[in-house]
């Protein structure tokens, strides 16, 4: 495994976490300090754990550049399709020769195959992400060899732990590879030791077993009972085939039940490990007296093996065994580093629509808080109403400035719906009625001056509008035809003013509608066309704001009743009430 690509999905995991964190979750201050100590530490101690990978990759494949010059030497062609073979095992070194450099010992290249020499069991996968890593191409060519002498072992549960720990290391391997490794087993024992008549040994041959068939490892692939009944052996050689096979059979039963049974046995936790091809090797080395299939033969016969002699040829690797390896063709690292960084990236979107999604309904929970609270103050609580008006007003300035500076990230990718609370805000704060002025004191004498000015009051008429020669039906915005008759009405306000002012007055402008319609937005309604006559009032004349009052009834106080369409008409209108108020408004005399 290259440990490049792993290093830029680690930056990149980091950042990608530390975004969510510092800018999509709703927590607070002190968890976004605890997250970003969390994601920092943790990417350190991947970062320890890949360099300390790296220099155990490097500690023990000293030999890979003797590799790269041995494969430099051969055709293109060839050095991208020859299988390459990891041989270990207690006689894998009898493969390779003794007489040279260490690299050149541990490694043979043959017309049909890659031997790379591991000598403990626990260095499979580190010798194969090292080549991965060194050449990509190799994934899905790497295979593994497991050469293997029962005559060097004397204790069976010593061995078999072994044999589980090869398959262990295979599957560790194979985790790395993300593919099955094909496994092949060649098993060296002693055929060399059997004499016949004094007159030399069996002649050396290379077996394999297929389908619990045994055949002889040449060019035919022969099976062992042709080879045995050959019509031209003379009788001697006809016997002495015929012992060997008989050996064969006890070493295949053997084989069979003491080592493919531990490498297959599914009560394992771990997969199992199902050899491509199993091979009988004779033996090139010394043995014990004592040992494993010794103890087998004894059982059957009460004999033992004959003392053992070494060949006096060198051991070839097995070819023919991995001529037609499998070729798996799973991701290169790159490809796997890319598909990583997309899946990675896909949980970054995720988490952050979620948190997104989450930012987005507090602001919705929040506003709707504070609207609500505002409406459950009573209007006459003057200054708890305000500080709520003030809260709407700041909810009110945060919603403009995500419109005029941009959305926040944390409420983006897609999800902001601010501009529809923007609507319930300001008909909430045009809810809002200011508190009337406080009435100043007023001497007794006065007091008498005002209800004789109350009763001339009485005599001036109501200033009543109808609300279609103003309005659009169900909107609150001036015509712009109105102007005549608004005209008419400030020019009846003044008059009564100005016959009454030596008195102060209020204004009071009020708002009514039908019955027909919802009843909280003909209230609303009512209210914002008084608010629209006062403000033309304020803007065209010279009577300052504060002579002003206004109030929306909706259709609760009509002038008849609203069963036919005319009398609702009559009903749909703008009243100005002028109320007596000390100094509160007097028009100054313009002459």
């Amino acid at each position: 495994m290259n440990d490049y690509p792993w290093r830029l999905q680690i930056i990149y995991s980091a950042v990608l976490s530390l975004i969510l964190v510092l800018v999509f979750f709703p927590i607070s201050i002190g968890w976004k300090i605890i997250g970003l100590i969390l994601i920092l530490s943790i990417a350190s101690v991947l970062f320890y754990y890949q360099l300390r990978y790296r220099k155990r990759l490097n500690a023990c494949t000293k030999n890979i550049n003797f590799l790269a010059q041995k494969l430099s030497l051969l055709p293109a062609r060839q050095r991208y399709r020859l299988p390459i073979l990891l041989v270990t095992g207690n006689c894998a070194k009898q493969f390779f020769p003794e007489d040279l450099t260490l690299a050149e010992s541990n490694i043979i290249v043959s017309s049909d195959a890659v031997w790379v020499y591991v000598e403990e069991y626990s260095e499979l996968p580190i010798v194969f992400d090292s080549l991965v890593a060194r050449w990509p191409d190799m994934l899905g060519r790497i295979g593994l060899l497991l050469a293997t002498t029962p005559e060097l072992e004397n204790k069976q549960g010593l061995y078999t732990a072994k044999l589980q720990s090869f398959r262990q290391s295979w599957v560790d391997t194979c985790r790395i590879a993300k593919y099955r490794l094909p496994v092949y087993v060649s098993v060296h024992i002693g055929l060399n030791n059997i004499h016949y008549h004094d007159e030399g040994t069996l002649p050396v041959n290379w077996y394999q077993i297929i389908s619990r068939q045994l055949y002889i490892m040449d060019e035919y692939l022969s099976p062992v009972d042709n080879w045995v009944n050959d019509k031209k052996l003379g009788s001697k050689e006809r016997q002495q085939r015929l012992s060997i096979r008989a050996m064969l059979r006890e070493y295949e039963k053997w084989i069979n039940t003491h080592i493919l049974s531990v490498l297959t046995n599914s009560k394992q936790t771990i997969a199992k490990c199902e050899p491509e091809g199993v091979a009988i090797y004779p033996l090139n080395s010394q043995v014990l007296s004592d040992n494993l299939f010794n103890h087998q033969i004894n059982k059957l016969t009460t004999l033992t093996i004959p003392n053992h002699h070494s060949l006096q040829e060198i051991l070839t690797p097995p070819d023919q065994l991995v001529k037609y390896m499998p070729i798996a063709y799973p991701y290169s690292p790159l490809r796997k580093a890319i598909c990583n960084m997309i899946m990675i990236t896909s949980v970054f979107f995720m988490a952050g629509l979620g948190a997104s999604y989450w930012n987005n309904i507090k602001l919705a929970q929040q506003i709707d808080n504070d609207i609500h609270n505002y409406d459950l103050i009573a209007t006459d609580s003057y200054d708890e109403k305000y500080k709520a008006l003030e809260i709407l007003k700041a909810d009110r300035d945060l919603l403009n400035d995500h419109y005029t500076q941009g959305i926040p990230v944390r409420l983006g990718l897609g999800l902001y719906h601010g501009y529809n609370l923007l609507e319930p805000l300001n008909q909430a704060i045009g809810r809002y009625v200011p508190p009337p002025p406080p009435p100043e004191p007023k001497p007794e004498p006065e007091t008498i001056i005002v209800k004789e000015k109350e009763i001339v009051i009485k005599e001036y008429p109501v200033i009543r509008l109808d609300s279609l020669s103003l309005f659009e039906s169900g909107k609150a915005t001036l015509k712009p035809e109105s102007t005549k008759v608004l005209i008419n009405a400030l020019m009846e306000i003044k008059t009564q003013i100005k016959l009454n002012n030596d008195v102060g007055w209020l204004i009071l402008i009020s708002g009514h509608t039908d019955s027909t319609g919802d009843a909280n937005k003909n209230q609303q309604l009512s209210l914002d066309r008084a608010a629209a006559v006062r403000d033309w009032i304020i803007k065209t004349s010279d009577i300052p704001e504060t002579c002003f009052a206004i109030q929306g009834y909706g259709a609760k106080k009509p002038l008849v009743s609203n069963d036919t369409l005319e009398n609702r008409s009559q009903n749909r209108r703008v009243e100005i009430n002028l109320v007596p108020q000390i100094t509160t408004c007097q028009l100054i005399d313009e002459n």
